[in-house]
């Protein structure tokens, strides 16, 4: 063995030895080098059997522990031997004294190996089994590989045993008899597990009739075991997740299929309804035309009661008076009423005639209207350009001269500053400093002015005056301040006239603005409802409520293609069997025709034999041929739901495909409306564009009450279909799987049965040959005897002697 497999198996061991109450914990397989935790679990199987040692603590001398290693095994193939009559010959037999000195782990697997063997063929082998499946998946694999390493050496011991007993044993009849009598009781049991079988197919068939009926509790426990999924998932190992995924993968295509069903049910009655619609809308106006005709069949109705008076009338005037004139002139009223007549009908039909014309004219003219609307707005917005432009150039011509003004100033400064630079003489006098020391101090008498003093006083003067241009008290600054407050007096006094129609512009420029921006807001909610609306409409149609796209779509069809796959290994191994089966048969028959040589009694216990196999093979080719006719149903189920599948996917591409052309008619409807609010900058909407925005809003309104119920009858759909469809496949997947079990279950019956009988024939053959062969030699032996009296008193003296 490897070390990796050693080490799983050794981790699979203490795993399971965690489960019982031992006297001391085991952590390795060096805590098995004593066989006390072993001796616990062997006291579990059988308490009489295995008693435990005394000892409790672990020793330190490798002898004490070899010793008790003895007894333990001494007692396992006892215990074989005795209880479980298994061949002692067979067993694998550890270096107890590798165990107790050197802790072999492989010496110890196989102690371990014994051990399980022994528990798993007990009297509480249930609890020991049960303890075994609540260990992980790798864990349960492991143990399972060592109990069959230990009971295929059963099994090929006892094959060997067979054959020795056949060729050893002379009186056999018995045998046969025991043989005879074992297989009529199982015979008779399967019979009854046959049985059995029967009456529990018949109680699933009608738990499953029962079942259709019961949809919601099924889906209550679905859910429920959904639940208990979620929870035990950390708990799973890797294959029982694996299956878990595999299952929930199906269901996903169940799930997909479903939708995709309904999904085409949805569009079948949009359809229809839009179909509805349009003949609706033909047939109003057809019942328009109806009762317009019908009005004027009223008239004419009308007018030929009138025209029938009127001959009456005539008709009593010409007997009474013979007035022919009367007469005449009802004649020609008659002839006009019928000339009025014809020429309403003439008109009638022309009117008929001009309708489709009528009607591409009020097409024209609304194209017409509309390219108007938009010239308009063109107009509007480069007329707002314009007086844009002519404010930007009046302020323009107005910040020119006030430049030029400035600039005039500045002019006049520079002359000032060039005059006030030539020195002129200037008398010194106190400063206000000056005149403001106090009298306390005495009074220094004023000099006479030198070149130096004229100096100081002339940077004087210009550092005053650059300090107040500094602080913007200049001249040229008083001056640019009178004349911006002269010009705002002359346009204060100029806009007194214009102050109400500047009011009025104001509170309509208010109300505009409170206007649109309140029908952007209207505009907005309401396509941020219409895409939401659309998106949802798209993500129904194409799948992405269970996560779907094209990607999803090639693996769906990927999984099925496993899926056939897989279908059809099932069934090159159900050929193969079959191959098998024929070869058994054909062999079962040679050996038949073998036994006719053999004595009367072993062929009427034979017959009995055959009699009872040809039963059971009748039986076994009757269910065959069932299952055949179920194999050849499900191909063909099969090959329907894969094309009912691929119709599928491709209708699903193509709702993909126009779902991407909406969008981009959408993202191109968009970006006009974009482009029409952009136009329409800070101006008032014209009534056309609030007519078409209500109409928008009401075909909104109409789109979200359509959607809803179409929403409603994809759920319903959905729904239903959904659990339908589950429920059946999940009835056919496990009716399938109960006759694959039951199929497989008879076939390995079947075969060990055959097995059986071949190794008896055998064997029978064999014992008939060597009772021949005996008997020749003992006919040689008698022919080679002397037969004169000396000759036989020589053998007996010889003998004597």
């Amino acid at each position: 063995m490897s070390p990796q497999e050693i080490q799983q198996e050794s981790q699979a061991f203490i795993a399971w030895l965690s489960l019982f109450q031992l006297s001391r914990p085991v952590t390795s397989l060096a805590d098995l080098s004593d066989g006390a935790a072993l001796f616990d679990v062997l006291a579990v199987v059988d308490e009489e059997y295995f008693r435990s040692p005394p000892r409790s603590q672990a020793s330190d001398n490798w002898v004490i522990r070899f010793s008790q290693l003895k007894r333990l095994f001494r007692l396992i193939t006892q215990y074989f031997a005795d209880v479980l009559h298994r061949p002692t010959s067979s067993l694998e037999v550890p270096n107890l004294q590798a165990i107790a000195q050197d802790y072999n782990p492989a010496e110890t697997l196989a102690l371990c190996r014994l051990t399980i063997a022994i528990a798993v063929q007990g009297k509480k082998n249930t609890e020991i089994i049960a303890g075994i499946q609540k260990l992980p998946q790798a864990d349960q694999r492991a143990i399972m590989t060592a109990i069959e390493k230990v009971m295929s050496k059963f099994t090929d011991q006892g094959g060997n045993r067979t054959g020795d007993a056949a060729m050893t044993d002379d009186d056999h009849y018995y045998q046969i008899q025991l043989e005879r009598s074992r297989i009529f009781a199982e015979k008779e049991t399967l019979e009854k597990v046959y049985q059995q079988l029967l009456e529990e197919h018949r109680k699933l068939q009608t738990a499953y009739d029962d079942n259709a009926a019961e949809q919601e509790e099924l889906n209550s426990r679905l859910r429920d075991m959904r639940r208990q999924i979620d929870d035990r998932r950390q708990d799973r190992s890797d294959g029982i997740m694996r299956a878990e995924i595999d299952r929930l993968r199906a269901d996903l295509q169940k799930t997909e299929e479903n939708l995709g069903v309904a999904e085409a049910e949805a569009e079948r009655n949009s359809g229809a309804v839009t179909e509805l619609t349009r003949r609706v809308e033909e047939l109003q106006g057809k019942a328009d035309e109806a009762a317009r005709l019908k009005d004027q069949v009223d008239e004419y109705r009308h007018a030929a009661e009138k025209l029938q008076k009127t001959e009456n009338v005539m008709e009593k005037y010409e007997e009474a008076g013979g007035e022919c004139g009367f007469a005449s002139s009802c004649e020609e009223q008659n002839s006009k009423l019928v000339d009025k007549n014809a020429a309403l009908e003439e008109e009638n039909r022309k009117v008929a005639a001009y309708k489709p014309l009528m009607e591409s004219y009020k097409t024209q003219i609304s194209d017409l209207e509309n390219k108007v609307a938009t010239r308009l707005t063109e107009i509007e917005s480069v007329r707002f350009e314009l007086s844009q432009s002519q404010a930007r150039l009046r302020q323009v011509t107005e910040e020119r001269a006030k430049d030029s003004e400035a600039l005039e100033l500045y002019q006049e400064r520079v002359r000032e500053l060039e005059l006030a630079a030539v020195p002129r003489p200037r008398i010194r006098t106190t400063s206000t400093d000056d005149a403001a020391t106090p009298a306390s101090e005495p009074q220094t008498p004023a000099l006479g002015i030198t070149p130096g003093d004229e100096l100081d006083a002339t940077s004087g003067g210009l550092g005053g005056e650059l300090n107040d241009a500094i602080t913007g008290t200049t001249t040229t600054d008083l001056k640019l301040q009178i004349r911006a407050l002269k010009r705002d007096l002359e346009a204060a006094r100029a806009g007194g006239e214009e102050a109400s129609r500047i009011l009025v512009l104001e509170s309509l420029l208010e109300d505009s603005q409170r206007m649109k921006s309140r029908y952007e807001e209207d505009y907005l909610t309401a396509h941020r409802e219409k895409l939401v609306l659309q998106a949802q409409l798209e993500e129904i149609r194409s799948g992405k409520a269970t996560g779907d796209s094209a990607e999803a779509a090639i693996a769906l069809r990927q999984r099925l293609n496993e899926t056939v796959e897989q279908l059809d290994a099932l069934k090159r191994e159900h050929t193969e069997l079959q191959v098998k089966f024929e070869t058994q048969s054909r062999d079962l028959t040679v050996a038949k025709s073998d036994l006719n040589l053999v004595n009367k009694d072993q062929l009427e216990i034979l017959a009995t034999l055959r009699e009872s196999v040809n039963e059971d093979k009748a039986g076994m080719e009757s269910d065959i041929s069932r299952l055949r006719e179920q194999i050849t149903e499900l191909k063909d189920k099969n090959k329907m739901q894969l094309e009912q599948v691929n119709t599928l996917l491709m209708e699903k591409v193509s709702l993909q495909n126009e779902g991407i052309g909406q969008r981009e008619r959408l993202l191109e409807r968009e970006r006009h409306f974009g482009d029409l609010r952009a136009s329409m900058g800070g101006k008032d909407l014209p009534e056309e564009a609030k007519a078409r925005f209500l109409a928008l809003h009401e075909d909104n309104v109409q789109l979200k009450e359509q959607l809803k119920t179409a929403q409603e009858k994809l759920q319903k759909a959905r729904t239903v279909m959904f659990e339908e469809a589950e429920e059946n496949h999940r009835s056919q997947i496990k009716i399938i799987e109960e006759e694959v079990e039951r199929y497989k279950r008879l076939l390995r019956e079947a075969t060990h049965r055959y097995q059986q009988e071949q190794t008896l024939m055998l064997g029978i053959i064999q014992r008939h040959g060597m009772s021949v062969t005996r008997g020749h030699l003992k006919q040689v032996q008698q022919r080679t005897a002397p037969s004169s009296w000396l000759g036989q008193q020589r053998k007996n003296i010889g003998q004597s002697l």
